[in-house]
């Protein structure tokens, strides 16, 4: 599988003028993509598959946000929160939710792509932290977004349809949305028995996933993790008054 995020860095779009207004923003934050087609392919994979895709999706948002719109400073939070939302893939016990700050404007006083990215990550994460089955709604706002923001669409559309084969393959949904009571608002997945799936098996086109190879990784990236300093992630005090079964921070 093709590394998109290499290629994307080696395109040459220095004369690529991305379209965005506010009425772009208000399509994608208000989630008025609709796909069917496309949501049929993304709710068939994993609850913490569809988190996995989301982070995805949004660390390449951002790095297209950054070439378009260069004034707006993301780093600030950026890696804190990517990283909670990484941790969310093993366990979304780990992952406190977002809120959202309004301060991102660009010059024309509209917002960018970068806070449109947060508000439909926000409205997921939300359901995510609520145990929610219908998490994979978002990804549909979030695949479009990155598609709108690649310059060339045949690169995104290969690498999507791959990711999405892979993923849909090794970490399959256990539920149907066709089975579920929409009515039942007190509904909620536990989602702990799903393989958590590491960050390579997104990136790293060498990466083969098996539980073995899996593991060590997870375990690095959790101890490297700082729950006192990012206030994204929960403490594992936290975590056991949530339920969590097991050590916290450890795989």
């Amino acid at each position: 599988m093709a590394n998109l995020f290499d290629l994307i860095h080696n395109l040459d779009d220095s004369q690529v003028q991305i379209e965005w207004d506010g009425d772009d923003f208000s399509k994608f934050s208000n989630l008025l993509i609709t796909n069917n087609r496309l949501f049929n392919v993304l709710k068939k994979v994993s609850y913490k598959a569809a988190i996995g895709i989301a982070v995805t999706l949004t660390e390449l948002i951002q790095l297209r946000s950054k070439h378009f719109f260069p004034y707006i400073d993301i780093a600030q939070e950026f890696n804190k929160k990517i990283e909670s939302l990484w941790a969310a893939t093993i366990n979304p016990l780990y992952l406190k939710t977002f809120t959202f700050d309004w301060e991102y404007y660009d010059d024309n006083e509209e917002f960018t792509p970068y806070a449109s990215n947060w508000v439909v990550l926000r409205h997921m994460l939300k359901e995510c932290t609520q145990s929610s089955f219908t998490i994979h709604r978002y990804l549909i706002n979030l695949s479009m977004l990155s598609r709108h923001l690649t310059p060339n669409k045949k690169l995104f559309d290969n690498w999507f349809t791959k990711v999405m084969c892979n993923t849909t393959e090794i970490f399959p949904c256990t539920y149907d949305y066709a089975d579920l009571d929409f009515d039942d608002v007190d509904a909620r997945y536990d989602c702990s028995g799903e393989a958590p799936i590491p960050r390579e098996f997104f990136f790293n086109p060498e990466f083969e996933y098996s539980e073995e190879a899996a593991k060590p990784i997870l375990n690095t990236f959790l101890q490297s993790l700082d729950y006192n300093n990012n206030p994204w992630l929960c403490t594992p005090e936290e975590m056991l008054e949530k339920g969590f079964k097991g050590t916290p921070y450890e795989v």
